[in-house]
């Protein structure tokens, strides 16, 4: 297992994307050739939160994480993923986000501030299956801290957006709950590099050196 911990969540990329290189699992395979579970820790999600070096556009991430915390400009967005994510998170009954807001009022340091996306009766054999599985939330010294948990997660083609677009929910909730953002951690059973990103990944890795 691989742990990041950053102050910030571009750095927090960079470090992923040299350590699951350097560290990482060896797959003989075509669609992968790296791969490791990863834990990520992040003090502090209020600034520094893109690199020149990830593929997608700051423009598109921002798309993203609009949409995501409030369903505007989807036609905007360029991430499937993110669709299902703001479905089940915040469009479907129940509206899991507001009820955990609701939650966290009345107790903070409450267990049971949590968010589920997985519905195994649709995700296991569907078209397209959440890569978040949960998100879990407390409020610790007036500060919103966030658990994101992921089935996988491609390092180099979306780690960066995906904490992007949880950063900004946080950020959302905390403001809503009238605290600062906290903590961020992610967990990821599977981070990988895809096969197919070999070159670029390798020429970050040596920027970085």
């Amino acid at each position: 297992m691989i742990h990041i911990q950053s102050s910030t969540i571009a750095q927090a990329w960079r470090g992923a994307i040299k350590a699951l290189y350097e560290r990482g699992r060896n797959i003989n395979d075509d669609e992968l050739f790296r791969d490791s579970v990863m834990t990520i820790e992040v003090s502090d999600t209020t600034t520094d939160h893109f690199d020149d070096r990830f593929p997608m556009s700051q423009r598109d991430v921002e798309a993203i994480n609009n949409y995501l915390v409030t369903g505007k400009h989807e036609d905007k967005v360029v991430h499937d993923w993110t669709k299902l994510y703001r479905n089940r998170l915040f469009d479907s009954e129940p509206n899991q986000i507001q009820n955990v807001i609701e939650y966290l009022r009345k107790k903070p340091m409450g267990k049971r501030a949590q968010a589920s996306v997985w519905q195994q009766e649709i995700d296991l054999t569907g078209p397209i299956a959440p890569c978040l599985q949960l998100l879990w939330f407390q409020i610790y010294s007036d500060k919103l801290d966030i658990h994101v948990h992921m089935r996988a997660s491609d390092c180099y083609g979306k780690l960066l957006m995906n904490m992007n677009e949880f950063v900004a929910l946080q950020q959302y909730m905390a403001k809503e709950l009238g605290v600062e953002p906290g903590t961020y951690y992610h967990f990821i059973d599977t981070c990988h590099f895809n096969s197919a990103d070999k070159e670029k990944i390798e020429n970050i890795v040596a920027e970085l050196k």
